[in-house]
């Protein structure tokens, strides 16, 4: 038996190991993202404040950008869309939860430089940011209007799903990094004008119905 425990001792790191470095990893990533912005962000940086190798980063990212990236993407990845019974209540429930998210510097300050980046260099972070980012995002507003759409609540011809993700990501984010975080008040002014405009659509659909 002791034989055995002093071997275990000396085993390689297990799958739980691994993921709180990568957890280590993400945080310190977008702290220093928020702090430095990212061209000023290093893989050195990160590393450090992460209590880790550098080569551990580049094992699982090539650059800082796919680190970067990935360090805000995974805080979205945290949001779930659970079935509230309407659109209108899974929605809320989601522009919620990104609201709290955005709450935390670091994830507030990370999103930003990212979004300040992309617009530097649209060809580069841009395209990194919209394709992984902004796809998370948009898939769980398209995972609610599914779901609403299932219900029969709105028909398929009354959503565009990409044009409602950006009215709702844009604002919730442009709510948060310019003008404050997003409070109960706004999150339910939104969510009423969605509502709103998607009546007045189903009235539309239903009087050009009739004629």
């Amino acid at each position: 038996m002791t034989t055995r425990a002093g071997h275990s001792r000396h085993r390689r790191p297990g799958r739980p190991r691994e993921e709180a470095t990568e957890q280590a990893i993400t945080l310190a990533a977008r702290q220093v993202l928020a702090d430095r912005g990212v061209a000023r962000m290093s893989m050195e940086h990160v590393a450090a404040r992460a209590g880790v190798a550098k080569s551990t980063l580049y094992r699982r990212w090539p650059s800082k950008v796919e680190l970067a990236v990935h360090a805000v993407a995974a805080v979205f990845d945290e949001i779930e869309v659970g079935d509230h019974g309407s659109l209108a209540a899974d929605m809320r429930a989601g522009v919620d939860e990104a609201a709290r998210l955005l709450r935390d510097p670091s994830t507030g300050g990370a999103y930003a430089a990212l979004l300040a980046e992309s617009a530097r260099d649209p060809e580069g972070v841009g395209v990194a940011v919209r394709g992984s980012l902004s796809t998370r995002l948009h898939a769980l507003v398209a995972t609610s209007v599914e779901r609403a759409i299932g219900r029969g609540e709105i028909t398929p011809e009354m959503v565009d799903v990409d044009l409602l993700a950006d009215v709702v990501v844009g604002s919730v984010m442009h709510r948060a990094l310019a003008t404050g975080v997003p409070d109960e008040a706004f999150v339910d002014g939104l969510i009423e004008l969605l509502a709103d405009v998607a009546y007045a659509r189903l009235s539309r659909a239903a009087r050009n119905a009739g004629t």
